[in-house]
């Protein structure tokens, strides 16, 4: 079988080619019992069915796109169990190859207490269809241990496009939202993250920190008193790091782009199939010098409010879809090729990770987070989610050793300026 490869995907396939990115999303379970592996491998097996678009690889002619179904002795990749501490750390940063398959490779590493990696090419979801996998795939390795003759609901098709997204604006609102986003969805200044040069000895890391459950409530409680969110307070935290780490001149001309989950503008709420619905808006906070935290949290709460009254993430959407128009798909495509820059420092929130769903036959982990792409220098991004009540952030780079003991810094400086 064979599906049409979307502009998004598409969009995300140039993110590699342009040096941005390497288009994956990550996600380690860690859970505190051992899983039955082979009821796991079944349970694979099982959710690429319900979400073939999975099962295939990517088939590029030129400027024609598609995805093409694999057989079914190419879909053994999609699972490996280890016991190999080594082999599972290169599992936290595997990079599927989409022209092969399949778009999914999940990593058990057996233990007393066993963990799982997993990668998803982003060509094919963004963090919330990626959160939506999790969910089938507990849920499946549950019905199979009450019934090995279970199977998942699916498969899972419908419109992968995003256009369900604008379907429903008014002219006028398209109108607003276009303009007051005109400059969104590309590189906004030259100021880079310190980090060393390209290298030979850069390999793929993705560095995190947890902040355990009692500061993550004292936070979430203190931005209730003040009408803000755990993403304002990351977002005036990162910006307020910045400054410390790239001084006061350049974090006065930053503009942080960050990413906007776009099924907020659509009819039906249902999880639908696998697909890229996230935009980004440009977030400006001008820091007072000698301001608290408090102060520049106030900030950013007042320029999201702002950016969500103005139809947030709208402006990335209707100017693709506006290209697309003018050009066709396939000239869309080598347009952006041409005039797309990333921005050189950006940041995601890829939400919650939901504990009640995420269970495996009752067993469920005791610790998780969910990350985007890994950034290729001189691309920074700073990464938040949640789970159990627990904050992650995260950077994920092509880097040395040196970087990554500068970005683990970092992420310590970042929690510090959330001072609750």
């Amino acid at each position: 079988m064979e599906y049409r490869a979307e502009l998004f995907d598409q969009l995300q396939s140039l993110f590699d080619e342009i040096g941005w990115n390497d288009h994956q999303l990550h996600c380690e379970l860690h859970f505190p019992a051992r899983l039955d592996a082979a009821v796991l491998e079944r349970a694979v097996a099982l959710s690429l069915r319900a979400e073939p678009i999975l099962a295939t690889r990517y088939a590029r002619s030129g400027d024609e796109a598609s995805w093409q179904s694999l057989g079914p002795e190419e879909l053994g990749a999609a699972f490996a169990v280890t016991e190999d501490a080594a082999v599972f750390e290169a599992a936290r940063v595997y990079r599927i190859d989409e022209a092969r398959g399949p778009q999914l490779r999940i990593c058990l590493l057996r233990g007393q207490r066993d963990s799982l990696a997993i990668a998803m090419n982003h060509m094919i979801a963004d963090a919330a269809g990626f959160k939506d996998y999790l969910y089938l795939l507990g849920e499946t390795y549950s019905g199979l241990l009450l019934d090995p003759r279970y199977a998942p609901r699916g498969p899972l098709g419908g419109d992968r496009g995003m256009g369900g997204a604008t379907r429903s604006l008014r002219p006028a609102a398209r109108i607003k939202a276009f303009l007051a986003q005109a400059r969104d969805s590309n590189a906004t200044g030259s100021d880079a993250f310190p980090l060393g040069g390209p290298g030979e000895e850069d390999e793929p890391l993705i560095v995190t920190r947890t902040i355990g459950r009692e500061r993550s409530a004292r936070l979430q409680a203190y931005c209730r008193e003040r009408g803000a969110t755990i993403n304002d307070a990351v977002l005036a935290g990162y910006y307020r790091a910045l400054a410390r780490r790239m001084g006061s001149e350049a974090a006065g001309r930053l503009e942080v782009p960050i990413m906007v989950d776009m099924r907020r503008y659509l009819e039906r709420k249902d999880p639908g199939p696998l697909r890229n619905l996230s935009s980004t808006v440009i977030t400006r906070l001008r820091l007072a010098e000698g301001e608290g935290f408090e102060a520049t949290l106030l900030g950013a709460k007042a320029r999201m409010d702002e950016l969500k009254l103005g139809g947030i993430g709208l402006g990335g959407f209707l100017k693709l879809e506006l290209l697309r128009a003018a050009a066709g798909p396939r000239r869309a495509i080598r347009l952006l090729r041409r005039g797309f820059k990333p921005p050189l420092i950006c940041m995601t929130n890829v939400g919650e990770l939901d504990s009640r769903r995420l269970s495996f036959g009752g067993c469920r982990p005791d610790s998780a987070y969910l990350c985007g792409s890994i950034k290729r220098k001189p691309h920074f991004q700073l990464a938040l989610s949640g789970y159990g009540g627990e904050l992650t952030l995260s950077s994920n780079l092509y880097g040395s050793a040196a970087d990554k003991v500068s970005v683990e810094a970092f992420l310590g400086e970042v929690e510090a300026e959330l001072k609750v």
